[in-house]
């Protein structure tokens, strides 16, 4: 009797857990995915850099925009760290992939990045800065198989 019991909660297990192997988001290999988003810091400017991997080449716009920020719905408001905020918005990405996020926060300029949304195709992040602070300019370059969005803020 205590065996079957066993047996049958080891193939429960077994499902539950094939289950979630199956409804798991990609890892940001497909061409598209915005694989990792990080800050970094060179000289007197700090920059948010995004890895997106080609031969897809996602268009981005970046526009200036005042709290509150919220999801795609519109249910859950969110709180940057900032007295300025530029938001980048990608479209034309693999938006079902958890990309790798390491943020050394807060900076001398930057305050907080955050991914407001993902969803059909689009993914928005908002970068909050320091009102000393200036934003230079976003641009981007290929290493490879990657694509770099680089935002670029004076301290």
């Amino acid at each position: 009797m205590i065996l079957r019991f066993r047996k049958i909660v080891i193939a429960i297990g077994a499902v539950f857990w094939l289950a979630g192997l199956s409804s798991a988001q990609d890892r940001c290999t497909e061409a598209g995915s915005i694989r990792s988003v990080k800050n970094t810091s060179i000289g007197r400017f700090e920059y948010v850099v995004f890895d997106v991997i080609r031969p897809n080449e996602p268009t981005y716009t970046v526009e200036t925009r005042r709290p509150p920020f919220t999801d795609y719905p519109g249910e859950e408001t969110y709180k940057i760290k900032g007295n300025k905020f530029k938001v980048i918005v990608f479209r034309s990405v693999n938006w079902m992939c958890d990309s790798r996020q390491r943020f050394r926060l807060p900076g001398q300029a930057i305050r907080g990045i955050r991914n407001l949304y993902a969803f059909e195709g689009i993914s928005e992040y908002v970068v909050g800065y320091r009102s000393r602070s200036r934003y230079v300019g976003t641009y981007h370059y290929d290493v490879g198989s990657i694509r770099k969005v680089v935002m670029k803020f004076r301290k």
